[in-house]
């Protein structure tokens, strides 16, 4: 009952936490580098990976350009697949048609669900006492390089500030720089209620921050700090974050058919995916109407 993993080599730490805890038998990089300090046998294509370790379970936790072939590859096949980010031209027809056909699950997204960051902020946030969220920051690193991570990026950060604040904006705006394969993408949006959200994604893949001001409180954390810290009329507290990464029990409940909430649509990821392309193009921030 193995599980295939694919991801770039910048997330060798992840990679080894995951093979510790689960049966990962396998591992393809989409550049084809082998992980550092990882003994996972390394496979140059997908094929060749499914092929010797036949796993029940592939999981894809880095975009690459054949990301929606060798994901059909793999439902077709009847093997399961979960994916940390959205796939590009993934459409619903060919995707329903492949898991009718071999009875193959599919998930996308939904990491923030099994952060313990995530739930410490949501229990925090629906306290009384927090009273109404004002202003809503995300600050993450991207996990390689190129405009596709920085995408996925974006969309996970969004997913999460959706879910943390219980609303959908109707648009926003949208920044974007390149520099080299570093890309920097900034959303900014106003949610319903009128909580300000501001999503940054640079090129730093430890970069890691939050921050989320409510008329009673405030929820504070980042890479550099050992908690997440929490503020109230009371004083300060600090909950230290010494738990797993959230990919160890969001990847172990699919694998038991325990399926991960869903995240944004792909209306959403495609019509991000276009503005960031255009904001480049024309060197200019952008507004974005959301479809909801």
């Amino acid at each position: 009952m193995a599980i295939a993993i694919v991801a770039h080599p910048t997330l060798s730490s992840l990679v080894c936490q995951l093979d510790g805890a689960l049966p990962i038998t396998g591992h393809y990089s989409p550049n084809r580098s082998q992980l550092k300090d990882s003994k996972l046998p390394h496979f140059n294509d997908l094929g060749s990976m499914l092929s010797a370790t036949k796993p029940r379970l592939c999981t894809f936790l880095s975009p690459y350009p054949t990301l929606r072939e060798d994901v059909l590859c793999c439902l077709q096949s009847g093997i399961d697949v979960i994916a940390a980010g959205p796939i590009p031209h993934l459409d619903s027809e060919t995707t329903n048609q492949a898991l009718a056909q071999t009875e193959a699950r599919l998930a996308i997204g939904g990491i923030h669900h099994t952060s313990s960051l995530f739930n410490t902020a949501l229990h925090q946030r629906n306290q009384p006492s927090f009273a109404t969220p004002v202003y809503l920051r995300l600050l993450a690193g991207v996990q390689g390089p190129g405009l596709q991570p920085a995408w996925w990026a974006a969309c996970q950060q969004w997913a999460m500030a959706i879910d943390l604040l219980e609303e959908k904006p109707g648009q926003l705006h949208l920044c974007s720089n390149r520099q080299g394969r570093a890309y920097h993408l900034t959303l900014t949006a106003r949610a319903p209620s009128g909580a300000l959200i501001q999503i940054t994604i640079a090129p730093q893949r430890y970069l890691s921050e939050m921050t989320l001001l409510g008329r009673g409180g405030l929820i504070a954390a980042s890479s550099a700090q050992s908690g997440i810290a929490l503020t109230n009329n009371q004083g300060t507290q600090v909950v230290h974050d010494t738990l797993p990464p959230a990919e160890l029990e969001w990847l172990d409940n699919f694998y038991e058919h325990r399926d991960p909430p869903s995240e944004s649509s792909s209306d959403f990821s495609t019509a991000l995916l276009r503005g960031i392309r255009q904001a480049l193009k024309q060197n200019r921030p952008i507004l974005l109407t959301l479809d909801h």
